[in-house]
């Protein structure tokens, strides 16, 4: 399989676990999908599972390369544009966030796939923990660097659910800044 080939089958295959989660699509729906033969997906993937886990390795490289185009802005506006492109993602895509795709699933899906779950999830609050760092030396924060941290995942999340309810995604930015602002010294 091409480079080219196997960049389309993730896109494609993360393009329906977002949209109906992984037992919502069938490998054979996959391949019709990419006009390919079922069989060509088992002779690179074992199974739907060894393809997820796949796609979340996927999403791992892109968050690292999509952090490293925006590492040229501020903290802030790095969460902000963070924030802004994960809403138009779920919002205008009619996605769900990678990391909250398998959470209904969650005791269902195999062990594998959950350590790339959390890996994706550790690597986002890694970065975010270097930006709250950055931030508290810069300007000084009201609680300690986790706790925004979690907070910040924790409004995004639930922010992106009421945007997409409300069909406001500009609701996203103004929780999120007026957020930042209260916890700034």
């Amino acid at each position: 399989m091409s480079s080219s080939t196997k960049e389309e089958l993730l896109h494609e295959a993360s393009r329906m676990l977002l949209s109906k989660g992984l037992n919502g699509f069938s490998l054979q729906e996959l391949a019709t999908n990419l006009n390919i033969k079922k069989a060509s997906l088992f002779h690179h993937y074992p199974s739907k599972n060894a393809l997820a886990v796949e796609v979340y390795r996927f999403y791992q490289t892109a968050f690292i390369s999509w952090t490293q185009k925006y590492e040229h802005l501020s903290a802030e506006k790095q969460i902000l544009k963070y924030a802004q492109t994960l809403t138009s993602w779920i919002c205008e895509k009619k996605r769900v966030c990678p990391v909250g795709a398998l959470s209904l699933e969650w005791g269902l899906i195999d062990p594998a796939l959950q350590e790339e779950i959390i890996k994706l999830h550790t690597i986002q609050k890694s970065w975010l923990m270097k930006l709250f760092k950055k931030i508290h030396q810069e300007q000084g924060l009201r609680l300690p660097i986790q706790d925004a941290v979690l907070q910040t995942m924790g409004l995004i999340q639930g922010s992106i659910q009421l945007a997409r309810m409300n069909n406001d995604t500009d609701m996203v930015k103004k929780n999120l800044k007026s957020y930042l602002n209260t916890i700034k010294e």
